[in-house]
Parts: C-alpha cells; structure tokens; sequence
C-alpha cells in the first residue's frame, strides 16, 4: 500500500473594517507586508491549550494593516 503524507494549511481570516477585504493574518502579503505570526504569535491564540471558547474570547491582533487600502485596525475575538 502506498503512503502520502497530509498537509495542514491554516488560514485566519479578518475583513478589513475600512474596506471589507478578506485578509489572511497568516499571509504577510494580506497585511502589507507585516509579519503577524512571527514567533507562531497567531497560531498560539488560535489553537490554544484548553478550552477554546475562553480563550478565543482573548484572541488579539493589534495594528492589522490591510493591503488593500493601507488602513490601520484591530483584531479582537475570533470565530470558529
């Protein structure tokens, strides 16, 4: 039996209160440029330890510059 190995993508989607463009906080080119997940910062709120509900509450993303209208904003809470 052959083997193939899975891939995991994860995407965290925002729209961009200024214009409505779909950002990805993972893709450095939906936020002009900007790095959000340096030190996997994303990812640790989005897939916490525990009790997802609770700590998705606390969920974080401060000054979000969309690429689209280079508009600054903030991410807090996030739906799953």
């Amino acid at each position: 039996m052959k083997e193939a190995s899975a891939r995991l993508d994860i995407a965290v989607f925002v729209n961009c209160p200024h214009c409505d463009f779909l950002i990805d906080l993972m893709d450095e080119n939906d936020t002009d440029g900007h790095p959000h997940n340096e030190e996997g910062s994303v990812i640790d709120q989005a897939c916490p330890e525990g009790c997802w509900i609770d700590d998705h509450k606390k969920f974080e993303i401060e000054n979000v510059t969309c690429s689209e209208c280079k508009k600054d904003f903030n991410v807090k809470g996030i739906d799953w």
